[in-house]
């Protein structure tokens, strides 16, 4: 029976990479799976029973270590001295969490680990083991593929013609160099934990799985690709943990906008605040409320038509706003979707920009320009514009043909 699956789970603590497995790993639980357990630093250990499922430590003692890694004081980019700090401070981590991930699985010995594709060490240890490795992916733009636009090269939309063909060669082209020189330069360490390149004989990513990449998105929203074919679209997963908060406040008859940049970057932070004041100040019909992204508090702030809040649940509040500013992250991009919420997208670091080209190709929202005027006429754009509203309650039909638990269900069966 597959409801007697063993399954172990693997994510960092960041919300966006932890919060859709570990949605995941729950609903598997209440389907029927009597042994799926969470890996991941101690500190998200209290999110992980909340959500039911079992949690065991990583890195006990280092959860810092693994925050400093994301939560830079200035964007990372493609800038390559701070992409080398970023992969060799990840690389000092890697050789213990493979350690104790075969500590672990000798002990007790899933049928499945399911690892976040950050944690591609998860796989390369149980397969090691004979255990079966899958590839959650909440970013499927961050796949590599042969034809279609690269990711990561600050957020290229389609081009059909012999100049964008040739723009697509040349940044597949860049990517491929850079990982592979990143490759050589820690080859010792790479081998130490068993990755021996990062590309397979087929051309695939040895960092994910070659049996299953759980694409926790929708295909509609991607670019036309050649994906690879262990990947299977089965849709978002959005719901958030049940921490404690303080609901937010809505007024009936004035227009409520959301604005969130999810729990990293801290460094932009502050320069948003400053713009969302002004912005609110020339629109004083409209409430905002600005999420913090400060998981597990409860508490709240009101300056005029601005409400600061330190968390606010998508999946719980989300279908109640009008519009939403965000930073292109995929958990408040398939909640603004699922709930038909168009997006004002604000870019700041990683695949932010990647998704923001998606979001305005697609019709769903269009790209901020931090200048209070511009935002305040996109916004205004946004709150009115009927093709705008037409497409956005379109991809929410289409968000609904999505189950993303039962698609994995199958998969086990």
């Amino acid at each position: 029976m597959w409801t007697d699956a063993k399954i172990d789970c693997v994510a960092p603590p960041f919300a966006g990479h932890l919060f859709p497995l570990l949605a995941l790993a729950s609903s598997l639980r209440g389907a029927g799976l009597r042994d799926v357990r969470m890996l991941s630093t101690s500190d998200a250990a209290e999110t992980i029973r909340l959500c039911g499922v079992e949690p065991i430590d990583l890195l006990p003692g280092r959860a810092d270590e693994v925050w400093a890694i994301a939560n830079t004081s200035e964007r990372t980019g493609f800038h390559p001295l701070r992409l080398y700090r970023q992969f060799r401070a990840n690389m000092h981590l890697m050789a213990d969490v493979a350690t104790q991930l075969e500590r672990t699985w000798t002990a007790h010995r899933p049928d499945i680990v399911i690892a976040d594709f950050t944690v591609p060490v998860a796989g390369i240890v149980a397969r090691r083991l004979g255990i079966r490795w899958w590839t959650s992916m909440p970013s499927p733009c961050a796949i590599e593929s042969r034809s279609g636009p690269p990711s990561y090269l600050g957020g290229w939309s389609p081009r059909h013609d012999r100049i964008g063909r040739l723009r697509d060669f040349a940044g597949h082209t860049i990517i491929r160099t850079f990982k592979r020189g990143v490759a050589r330069m820690f080859r010792r360490e790479l081998r130490a934990i068993g990755f021996d390149g990062v590309y397979r004989d087929d051309g695939s990513e040895a960092a994910y799985s070659d049996e299953r990449i759980l694409a926790l998105g929708m295909r509609e929203l991607e670019f036309d690709r050649d994906w690879p074919a262990s990947v299977r679209f089965v849709g978002p997963l959005v719901a958030a943990p049940p921490f404690e908060h303080a609901p937010p406040e809505f007024n009936a008859g004035r227009a409520t906008i959301l604005v969130t940049l999810g729990t990293h970057l801290p460094w932009a932070r502050e320069r948003a605040i400053q713009l969302i004041d002004d912005v609110a100040a020339a629109m004083p019909d409209c409430n905002f409320h600005f999420a913090a992204g400060q998981l597990g508090c409860a508490t709240r702030e009101r300056r005029g038509n601005v409400a600061h809040y330190d968390f606010i649940a998508y999946d719980k509040y989300i279908a109640r706003y009008d519009a939403a500013i965000v930073h292109g992250g995929t958990g408040i991009t398939y909640a603004c979707i699922a709930a038909g919420v168009p997006m004002l997208v604000w870019p700041h670091d990683y695949d932010q920009f990647d998704h923001a080209a998606r979001i305005v190709d697609r019709g769903l929202g269009l790209r901020l320009q931090p200048k209070r005027a511009s935002v305040v006429a996109s916004l205004r754009r946004l709150l009115t514009d009927a093709t705008i509203r037409a497409r956005v309650l379109e991809f929410e039909l289409l968000a609904r043909r999505y189950d993303a638990t039962r698609a994995v269900i199958e998969e086990l069966r």
